[in-house]
């Protein structure tokens, strides 16, 4: 049939040279002259509580500003050292209830329950090779079993990936070491957590040129012991205190010719810098209903016109303050079978996801697409485990092999506390291994009055509470002399 395709009516060819066969002048750019490392504390001192104790609803501030540079936001880390008190140990992530930014007063970020958006965005935007290397030193542990330190024998094996209970007493010694001079007299464990795992503000892909736009205010608010603390056994008891605070971040100077350049735009025609923004709101209660499924609204509101993803966090709501379950960290497969989110009129997907592994490559698409080569924390015993809130004996009500109901497993218990449900759905229109557009997403102030409805159809041995975390995008804008903080 070659005669219907004429080879006159064949696009033209565009010849290339293959990069080995390159052979260009080196490329350099006198635009950017330095970077240095800068170091503060916070203003409010660098220690809450003490001796494992009194750390629980304080707050921490720091003020970050500079004369002449622009602050490398990928760069930006919070250094801590915990020290737990009481036989419990600090959950995933960080031990901050509220993660507030501002600039010049005006709010850029404000996420509640911010510890469970960090494990949200490590739980999809992480690996598990991330967790087990990086994420160690950053507040990371719980399913990590590559950092017990007993050797093992022919009665005592290691635990594996995501056996929490077999992780506990490691972790706890940790984070209850004695001060000697090797740690500067210091007692605890470090940490050094990117701000990037706490707020997208951190994931900026652009440099801030803070000298031009003002000072940027980090206001973080310690969690209650029942909330940000984990103790796996009987006991209720457990505290924590934190020293050594600071904020490290990389700034880069620019040549002052490119400088004044920036000024004459922020003062004209101005200067637009997006970036990720989180919330995370509390739902309306999923019943217990163990003996069918039964379908559940969730109704969650945000008045943003550039909505990113949704992801939606289940906890037994008798575990959501309780030190017996690591509340932040633990999302509950909750008897789910299937999940759908409403804006409007139109529903994402278009039909409903059902299935343990459909839900699974549906959430893996979020940040990109269903073949990411570095895959996502949770695996299919992760995925399907729903934990039970009782201290001492590891109990489930369902795992991967099968489902309990409300009395629970204490036999296929090996993963218990470690569960990673986390369903999301991404509403980008370029996403994967591409270069994403500055702006995307879809609008929820133009199509459903701010409000996007989760459907969760699901068989509960027990009450849940669900959480509902949107990311937008949001915009910091410098014009005419003054900066303003566009989105919702």
């Amino acid at each position: 049939m070659s005669f219907l395709n004429p080879s006159g009516d064949l696009a033209s060819f565009t010849e290339v040279v293959p990069g080995s066969a390159s052979f260009s002048a080196p490329e350099r750019s006198s635009i950017l002259t330095g970077r240095r490392r800068a170091r503060v504390t916070p203003q409010t001192g660098p220690s809450v509580g003490s001796a494992g104790a009194g750390a629980g609803g304080s707050q921490v501030q720091f003020l970050v500003a500079d004369q002449g540079g622009f602050v490398d936001m990928r760069s930006v880390v919070l250094n801590y050292t915990v020290l737990t008190s009481g036989g419990a140990v600090l959950d995933d992530s960080h031990p901050f209830m509220t993660v507030q930014a501002l600039l010049n007063g005006q709010l850029l970020e404000n996420i509640q329950s911010a510890p469970k958006v960090a494990n949200a965005e490590m739980c999809w935007g992480g690996s598990k090779s991330y967790y087990q290397s990086a994420g160690s030193m950053q507040g990371w542990e719980l399913l990590n079993a590559d950092l017990q330190t007993t050797i093992a024998s022919a009665s005592v094996f290691p635990g594996a990936w995501g056996q929490v209970n077999a992780n506990f007493s490691d972790i706890s010694a940790r984070q209850t070491r004695v001060a000697a001079p090797q740690y500067n007299n210091i007692a605890g464990e470090q940490r050094s957590i990117p701000l990037g795992l706490m707020c997208g503000l951190g994931r900026m892909k652009s440099y801030l040129p803070i000298s031009l736009i003002g000072e940027i205010a980090l206001v973080l608010q310690t969690g209650q012991p029942g909330e940000v603390l984990f103790n796996s056994s009987s006991a209720t008891t457990g505290d924590y205190s934190i020293s050594n605070l600071s904020l490290e971040y990389d700034v880069v100077v620019p040549d002052q010719r490119y400088f004044a350049h920036l000024q004459k735009m922020a003062m004209e025609g101005g200067l637009v810098l997006p970036y990720e923004s989180a919330i995370c709101t509390t739902g309306a209660s999923v019943g217990a209903s163990p003996s069918g499924l039964t379908e559940t609204s969730v109704i969650v509101s945000r008045a943003t016109n550039n909505l990113l993803r949704v992801a939606v966090a289940q906890i037994p709501t008798a575990g959501v303050s309780s030190i017996n379950y690591p509340s932040q960290s633990c999302f509950s497969k909750a008897g789910t079978f299937s999940m759908q989110w409403r804006v409007g009129s139109v529903v994402y997907p278009q039909v409903a996801c059902g299935g343990d592994a459909a839900l699974f490559n549906m959430s893996l698409a979020s940040l990109g697409s269903v073949t990411q080569e570095n895959g996502a924390i949770p695996n299919r015993c992760l995925w399907a485990s729903s934990s039970a809130p009782i201290g001492g004996t590891p109990t489930v009500y369902e795992s991967a092999k099968a489902y309990y109901g409300s009395a629970g497993s204490t036999a296929d218990a090996k993963f218990c506390w470690a569960d990673r449900f986390l369903p999301a759905f991404g509403f980008q229109t370029c996403k994967g291994d591409i270069e994403p557009p500055a702006v995307d997403g879809i609008s929820l102030a133009g199509a459903s009055g701010s409000q996007i409805s989760t459907t969760i159809v699901s068989a509960p041995a027990v009450a849940y509470t669900p959480y509902v975390i949107l990311t937008a995008i949001k915009f910091i804008k410098a014009a005419g002399g003054s900066v303003s903080v566009v989105g919702a």
